[in-house]
C-alpha cells in the first residue's frame, strides 16, 4: 500500500561502502589533522556533500511516502512540511555544528546550534499557535 519505491534491502547494502569509504576518511583525515588541519575539513565537508548527494534518491522516496501516509491518514499537508522543515533544520544545523567543532571553533558550533533552536522554534509556531487555539476552544465561555 505505501511500500512502493521502498526496499529495506536494498538500503542496508547501500550503507556498507558509506562506512568503508568513511572509515578510509577518518584514516586520511587522522594523518591529515597534524598537518594540514584545513584539508581535514575540507574533506570532511567533501566527503558529508557526496554522502548527502547519494541518499537524496532514497530520502526523495521516503518523503513521498509520507505525503502518502499523511493524505490516507486524513493528516493536514501543513503539518506534514513543519515536520519536514524542522528535520531539515536539524539536521543542517548538526552537520554545520560539527563542521565547527572539527574545525576548533567551538564558539562557532554553539552559535549554530543556537540559530538552529531558535529556526525549528519559528517553524513550529503555526503548530503551536493551533494547540493553544484547540484548547482555548475546548474552554467553557
Amino acid at each position: 500500500m505505501y511500500s512502493d519505491g521502498i526496499d529495506g534491502g536494498s538500503t542496508v547494502a547501500e550503507i556498507v561502502p558509506v562506512v568503508l569509504t568513511a572509515l578510509i576518511v577518518a584514516f586520511i583525515q587522522v594523518n591529515l589533522r597534524s598537518q594540514y588541519p584545513e584539508y581535514a575539513t575540507i574533506l570532511a565537508i567533501l566527503f558529508t556533500v557526496i554522502v548527502l548527494l547519494r541518499v537524496l534518491g532514497p530520502l526523495r522516496d521516503m518523503i513521498h511516502v509520507f505525503y502518502q501516509l499523511g493524505q490516507g491518514g486524513g493528516v493536514s499537508g501543513r503539518y506534514f512540511d513543519v515536520l519536514l522543515r524542522t528535520l531539515a533544520v536539524a539536521y543542517i544545523t548538526a552537520f554545520g555544528s560539527q563542521i565547527c567543532k572539527d574545525a576548533g571553533e567551538k564558539s562557532l558550533a554553539i552559535t549554530v546550534e543556537f540559530a538552529g533552536k531558535l529556526v525549528v522554534m519559528i517553524i513550529a509556531l503555526p503548530i503551536i499557535l493551533g494547540i493553544v487555539e484547540a484548547l482555548v476552544n475546548l474552554l467553557p465561555r
